[in-house]
């Protein structure tokens, strides 16, 4: 009976470690699309038993004693680096392309067409400078110009708060994840102290929840031998064991724009971004819309001042009794050309001529007024002095107002006009302008010119048939002029630059998500070769277990036989 019993503990332990293999596999296979799962398989080893009849000594039977993970720790970290950098460029992209479509460069409603409309016309207007039909059509393009770009702008911001918004949706989901690792963390150190058990459900759980993670922020991951990790963003730690760091936003100010800055919520420490898509949102916004509003508010800036110095030198159907300078200065008695002074356009040294004209008799005053900006024997000329010279011309008075604004009066029955501005503070100081603001926030059609279209300035020396002012803003549409204000680039040219360098950048942001795709790809191949679930293996597997299976259960059939031989003989 003893040397039976022996042999029902073969058959016995064969049972429950075929048995055991196949739930492994069948486990294996239960999970064949989780992405999150790693393979497992388990280790059969023999067991030791004493020595049979005859001395010898084959064994106890079979016990499954093992169970593995198939994981490679560093095929993880490149699969979680590989992960971040792919959210990062995806997030860029994904924003220039928002952001190129908002230029509508393909449609007849774009900045593009609105600026070649408006210049051509303006030549149309040179043609016919006393048709009213032809001015409203100026003024009306004008118009649409002028708010296409501010919508623009006002779109680039309203990208900007989304991305601002996504940065905090992205801080708070990577916080609510830290905190599930760091509970997992306390659950497996817990269910392997044995030193035997594996947790690996939560250890699959976990090491999902850190790809997770570095597709939010570029994480550093460190295994402990108690088998809880550390997570690390940069070099600072966002999970210590049970312990988890949580991120937060706070929205600064910087130049005038509300910016959603990443940080540790218990101490307000910046947090070092170089992957995910917290990385890629900074970049979208910081480098890609941040620069497109600085080169869009330039491109409006040079516009603005480009069209006022040609139209503040030229006269309308008719003249002004009296103007007020659109921009103030800072300190009326400080030279016009420095920050002191504040003006929003540059101004330098030269002249500009003021013609009063007596509309009863058509007799005409003309003066040139010195514009002294050399930076040479401290008598630079202020808004002050500016206001005296223009009150010595008979026919006008001239003043500093009380917000430090250039008011010129003409007298009963005059008008007034300016020509020849070679320094270019008329348009510095918006006098006689024709767009008002200083960048595509504020830029629009003059109030003054739009309430009479009359005053618009298409001609050079108010006679009837004289477009030819007019005819000079519509050459602003040739590359060939150029602006100090835009880089050395036309107007036009500018704008193509801006629309050009956008379609290029956006491109490359698909080229780097491709290729950043290209190498999650790999890796992630590499990574399910170690430890993905292949169908055809686990099921020779499955196969070769239930054979094993069934040899052990007709094997304690075997013995069952002789067992019952054995009590007949005995009874």
């Amino acid at each position: 009976m003893a040397l039976l019993g022996a042999s029902f503990q073969i058959g016995r332990s064969a049972l429950a470690a075929y048995q055991s293999a196949i739930s492994i596999a069948g486990q294996n296979i239960a999970n064949l699309a989780n992405p999150d799962y790693a393979r497992q398989s388990g280790r059969l080893a023999a067991l030791v038993g004493g020595p049979l009849l005859g001395g010898v000594t084959p064994g106890a039977g079979v016990q499954l004693d093992r169970l593995r993970r198939h994981v490679d720790g560093s095929l993880d970290a490149q699969l979680r680096n590989a992960g971040g950098a792919r959210s990062s460029a995806d997030t860029v992209y994904q924003a220039l392309s928002q952001l190129e479509s908002r230029y509508n460069e393909l449609t007849d409603q774009d900045i593009s067409s609105l600026l070649a409309t408006f210049f051509s016309q303006f030549a149309t207007l040179e043609t016919s400078p006393s048709d009213g039909a032809s001015r409203d059509q100026v003024l009306s393009t004008a118009r649409g110009l002028a708010q296409s770009v501010q919508r623009q702008r006002a779109g680039i911001l309203q990208q900007v708060q989304d991305l601002n918004t996504q940065a905090e949706t992205l801080s708070e989901h990577a916080s609510g994840i830290a905190r599930e690792i760091a509970s997992l963390n306390e659950l497996i150190v817990r269910q392997e102290a044995d030193g035997t058990s594996i947790a690996s459900p939560l250890r699959d759980r976990r090491d999902g929840l850190l790809r997770e993670l570095s597709e939010i922020v570029d994480v550093r991951v460190r295994e402990q031998d108690s088998g809880a990790v550390n997570v690390y963003v940069g070099s600072t730690p966002l999970v210590e064991f049970n312990r988890a760091r949580t991120l937060t936003t706070e929205r600064v100010l910087e130049d005038g724009m509300e910016i959603a800055r990443v940080r540790f919520a218990d101490d307000g420490s910046g947090v070092t971004l170089s992957g995910g898509a917290l990385h890629g949102v900074v970049t979208a916004r910081d480098v890609h819309l941040r620069g497109q509003l600085d080169r869009l508010d330039q491109f409006a800036r040079g516009l603005i001042y480009e069209v006022n110095r040609i139209h503040s030198t030229g006269v309308g159907l008719v003249g002004y009794s009296s103007l007020r300078s659109e921009h103030a200065v800072l300190d009326p008695d400080a030279a016009l050309n420095t920050d002191q002074a504040g003006l929003p356009f540059p101004a330098r040294n030269g002249t500009f001529i003021v013609h009063v004209r007596d509309t009863a008799t058509g007799q005409v005053i003309t003066r040139q007024i010195e514009i002294d900006l050399d930076g040479l024997g401290g008598n630079d000329t202020s808004l002050a002095d500016l206001a005296e010279d223009l009150g010595n011309v008979p026919g006008l008075t001239a003043s500093v107002t009380a917000d430090n604004r250039l008011q010129i009066n003409a007298g009963n029955g005059r008008e007034v006009w300016f020509t020849e501005d070679s320094s270019g503070l008329l348009a510095a100081l918006g006098v006689a302008s024709f767009f008002s603001g200083t960048n595509a926030a504020d830029i629009r059609l003059s109030e003054t010119i739009a309430s009479d279209p009359r005053l618009l300035a298409a001609s050079t020396s108010g006679l009837v048939n004289d477009g030819g002012n007019a005819g000079r803003i519509a050459t602003l549409a040739d590359d060939a002029r150029v602006s100090d204000l835009l880089s050395g680039r036309s107007i036009a040219g500018y704008f193509d630059d801006i629309v050009g360098s956008l379609a290029v950048s956006t491109a490359q942001a698909m080229t780097d998500f491709e290729a950043a795709d290209a190498v999650y790809s790999g890796v992630y191949a590499q990574r399910e070769s170690v430890s993905g679930v292949n169908l055809d293996e686990e099921t020779v597997k499955l196969m070769e277990y239930q054979s094993a299976y069934e040899g052990a259960a007709r094997y304690i059939g075997v013995l069952d036989q002789l067992n019952a031989e054995l009590l007949s003989l005995l009874s």
